[in-house]
């Protein structure tokens, strides 16, 4: 297995709804809360540059959508971007509410499942918890 080091970067659909609003206060907790885990976060709604021009770095990706509508999925599309790791706030337990304001337990269901998906895909962590489980 390679370890994959590469720097974290999380792509928010960051719409006005309720799920894009959720998005984008995720996206800006988790790289403050977590940055050694998350070093970059872009809102699909406030690019300075083309997209294409923002993904083309070599970081891992993990796109975050609010719903089923697939914002930054349909945009990676476009320019055959494959996300490392794709989240939609809807199946993760998040009811859309319009233009509601997003409640505290639903940002920690999010991000939990986001720090989840990170930790449990990326193989560098795959491989730390194997060898922590060997020195137990």
């Amino acid at each position: 297995m390679i370890d994959d080091d590469r720097p974290v970067l999380l792509l928010t659909c960051s719409g006005i709804s309720h799920t894009g609003q959720l998005t984008t206060i995720i996206g800006n907790s988790l790289r403050i809360r977590h940055p050694i885990l998350i070093t970059r976060h872009l809102q699909l709604t406030a690019l300075k540059r083309s997209l294409e021009n923002e993904l083309s770095h070599d970081e891992y990706l993990i796109a975050v959508d609010g719903c089923d509508e697939g914002c930054a999925k349909k945009r990676m599309d476009l320019i055959g971007k494959i996300p490392d790791a794709y989240l939609v706030a809807t199946r993760e337990g998040i009811t859309k509410r319009g233009m509601e304001e997003p409640r505290y337990d639903e940002i920690e269901v999010l991000s939990h499942a986001i720090v989840k998906t990170l930790r449990n895909e990326r193989p560098e962590n795959t491989k730390k918890s194997v060898d922590e489980r060997d020195h137990e």
